[in-house]
């Protein structure tokens, strides 16, 4: 007779294991702590900024197709990301709007694949700026980044954060067409 596993679970319930599909294999890297803080090289100033993440039915850890890992923290390094973009407009445009911004990032995509010594990520957003005090609307755009790279499976933070330092400056960039 073989050794079955259990594993306890929600409520107290039992689960008996049998074969070699019940068990958990999954790494999760968590993304701040694999490698700092992700902030793109701006000038650093003190900003009327909030920027605000949330995700729209994307996984937290977000699994890797094709590997046995997962990258935690995905929307506090996005939110981090973006902030340090966005911090030099926020700080030239602040005695327009004095009360401040906020910058809701909405992810709405977030899909990572591993395949051939590869790491592929794909991040989709939907930005919309409000006066912070009044939360009046402002504007909205969609934003998308997608970057690959060749690393370990286990070593792809930099690829992702490379995704996102990149739509922090796509952000930042339109935040310039925006009127104040």
């Amino acid at each position: 007779m073989g050794f079955f596993p259990l594993r306890a679970c929600a409520g107290g319930a039992v689960v008996v294991c049998l074969g070699s599909g019940c068990s958990s294999s999954t790494q999760t890297i968590p993304l701040l702590h694999a490698a700092g803080a992700p902030l793109t090289l701006t000038p650093q100033k003190a900003v009327p900024l909030e920027v605000v993440t949330r995700s729209t039915g994307v996984d937290d850890p977000l699994p890797v197709s094709g590997s046995s890992i997962s990258y935690a923290e995905l929307e506090a390094t996005l939110s981090i990301a973006i902030s340090t973009a966005a911090a030099p407009w926020a700080f030239d445009h602040q005695s327009q709007r004095p009360g401040g911004w906020q910058l809701a990032i909405d992810v709405t995509r977030a899909e990572a694949a591993y395949r051939d010594g590869r790491l592929f990520i794909t991040i989709n957003v939907r930005a919309t700026l409000r006066d912070r005090t009044t939360r009046d609307y402002l504007a909205q755009s969609l934003a998308e980044c997608r970057q690959a790279g060749l690393v370990p499976e286990n070593e792809g933070a930099p690829v992702i954060y490379s995704c996102m330092s990149r739509m922090g400056r796509d952000l930042a960039g339109w935040l310039g067409s925006v009127q104040p």
